[in-house]
């Protein structure tokens, strides 16, 4: 059987950053992050997930013979579920709201959310392999039903559209992650 046991991975821990666009990002995987860089606390434990979305079109000749497809409207986004309701939170899922905190009383004003692009970092761990994604340009353009119970945790369901650079980049990925590597030409 091809393949290494080692390979295949599960994160065992994560973290979510966010900052304003442009906030310096991380160029390795070890030093610290810009103070800009605000964790978003505790995230669900079901992890998470990338989804992908495009437009795909056939062009066929006479005849029928395929000879090209064509791709548009490509889409990515991330989904976390946040399950702690602090400032950082409140921002993504209230964007242009504002909090106060006078005499121990925290008052949130809850206006229609404004566009408010941020700076996504996902730091993501499995034992000694560190991954960190850096998403330059994002926004949170969904927030899932929040369940307000005795018998279920507040959770904060995010999907964060994922907005292309200039030069299309998505995203950067660094790691440690041996399998990653690429071989070095003598």
């Amino acid at each position: 059987m091809a393949g290494d046991t080692d390979n295949p991975r599960l994160w065992e821990g994560a973290d979510l950053y966010v900052a304003p666009v442009g906030t310096t990002a991380p160029t390795d995987i070890v030093g610290p992050l810009d103070e800009a860089w605000l964790a978003a606390g505790l995230l669900s434990e079901d992890g998470a997930s990338e989804s992908r979305d495009q437009d795909s079109t056939d062009h066929y000749a006479w005849g029928g013979k395929l000879v090209r497809t064509t791709k548009s409207k490509h889409k990515r986004t991330i989904k976390v579920t946040c399950l702690e309701d602090n400032l950082v939170v409140f921002g993504l899922v209230n964007p242009g709201s504002t909090a106060t905190t006078t005499g121990g009383v925290t008052t949130r004003t809850v206006k229609i959310p404004k566009t408010d692009p941020r700076g996504f970092l996902l730091e993501l761990r499995d034992g000694e392999v560190t991954k960190r994604r850096i998403l330059p340009k994002g926004e949170v353009t969904e927030v899932g039903e929040v369940t307000l119970s005795d018998s279920a945790l507040q959770a904060y369901e995010l999907t964060i559209t994922i907005l292309p650079a200039a030069d299309d980049t998505l995203y950067i990925d660094i790691t440690d992650d041996p399998q990653a590597a690429v071989p070095t030409t003598p």
